[in-house]
């Protein structure tokens, strides 16, 4: 790519978790990897600075357009970064995608690696969000990741999503889509986690995953070049025109 590229800012969450923060820097030196030319620096949302308003203005009216490092259009993609970008352009956020899903299909491959075993069924567990439709992008992305599992393995292997804080959606919960599954006939039950990062809702969520009697959980989905990838994905689709449309 040309050195003309707008440079690429990552806006992550933001996290007190150590561990969150490392993920973030190793995802971002991986997409430094994959395209060493770009200029890509890092901003957040909450707990850390940078924030993404700080960021633009660090660059003092060069080109950029922001990433979010975000699941979904929820409260800091629809009201806080409308607020912040400046002259800055924003990308769409990272789901739904066919490269999340591979990066899915992956966690889920290392889990049963370590567990020994195949699962027969999964369930795609998310933090969860109160705001109506909210949780459609998880619905969306476990719908694709059954499809591709059904694919690689020529045989139905459902994938369930479940929410941490379900709201109005209690029959979402974790523990009653594991009940569910094993009254399908579902043993070897595996739990991939919807999250960008580790930290306070994936240590709930191997906790959760524990007392439900799943057989194995997946790491966050984190740094891996499927999530580089995706993340320049949106990046370039942005450049040309396809960002996400904000409100003002």
């Amino acid at each position: 790519m040309a050195s003309s590229a707008p440079v690429l800012i990552a806006a992550a969450h933001g996290s007190r978790e150590a561990r969150a923060q490392r993920e973030t820097d190793r995802l971002l030196t991986e997409i430094r990897a994959l395209r060493p030319e770009l200029r890509v620096e890092s901003a957040f949302f909450d707990i850390h600075g940078p924030t993404v308003d700080e960021a633009v203005a660090a660059l003092r009216g060069a080109p950029a357009i922001v990433v979010p490092l975000l699941l979904g259009a929820g409260f800091h993609f629809t009201v806080d970064l409308p607020a912040l970008l400046g002259p800055a352009r924003a990308a769409k956020p990272l789901a739904p995608h066919l490269l999340l899903t591979e990066a899915l299909a992956y966690r889920l491959q290392e889990a049963e690696a370590r567990a020994g075993f195949p699962a027969d069924a999964v369930v795609l567990a998310a933090a969860g969000s109160r705001r109506p439709g909210g949780n459609d992008g998880c619905y969306a992305v476990a719908r694709q990741l059954g499809t591709a599992l059904r694919a690689r393995r020529r045989a139905p292997v459902p994938v369930r999503p479940a929410l941490l804080c379900a709201g109005r959606e209690e029959d979402r919960s974790l523990a009653r889509t594991a009940r569910d599954l094993r009254a399908e006939g579902r043993t070897r039950i595996a739990v991939v986690p919807y999250l960008m990062a580790p930290g306070r809702f994936s240590d709930h969520l191997a906790a959760e995953a524990e007392r439900a009697g799943c057989v194995c959980t997946a790491r966050p989905l984190g740094s891996q070049v499927a999530m580089a990838r995706l993340v320049l994905a949106r990046f370039d689709e942005a450049r040309k025109g396809h960002g996400a449309p904000l409100a003002a």
